[in-house]
C-alpha cells in the first residue's frame, strides 16, 4: 500500500482578494516621518533627515515619488523587517541602544 504525499502546509500570509500581499506597518511609525521604508511587507513611517545624518547609504537611496503613503515616498530595502527595525530603533532612539546592551 502506497503512502500518499504529505499534506502542504498553510502559507502564514495569504494574498487579499485582489491577489497581492498588502503591507503592514509596524510600531515604528513617527506621525511627521517624511519617509517610509520597506523591507519586504512591513512599513515603517520615519524621518530622512536622520536617516541621512547617520548612513551615506540610506542619505543616496532616492525614495520613488510615485509610490506614497500618507503622503511620503517609499524606499524599499532588501533587508528582513526585523534587521530594518533594529536599525531604526538605534538610529530614532538612543535609549533602545543603551536597552539592547543590557539584553
Amino acid at each position: 500500500m502506497a503512502d500518499s504525499p504529505p499534506a502542504k502546509r498553510k502559507r502564514n500570509v495569504d494574498p487579499d482578494v485582489d491577489g497581492k500581499l498588502h503591507p503592514i506597518r509596524s510600531e515604528i511609525w513617527y506621525d511627521d516621518g517624511s519617509v517610509v521604508i520597506q523591507a519586504h511587507s512591513t512599513q515603517f513611517r520615519v524621518h530622512r533627515s536622520i536617516l541621512s545624518a547617520h548612513s551615506s547609504v540610506l542619505k543616496d537611496m532616492v525614495p520613488n515619488a510615485e509610490e506614497l503613503v500618507e503622503g511620503c515616498p517609499i524606499i524599499h530595502l532588501s533587508d528582513s523587517a526585523e534587521d530594518t527595525a533594529h536599525l531604526l530603533k538605534a538610529l530614532h532612539d538612543r535609549r533602545w541602544l543603551f536597552i539592547a546592551h543590557l539584553l
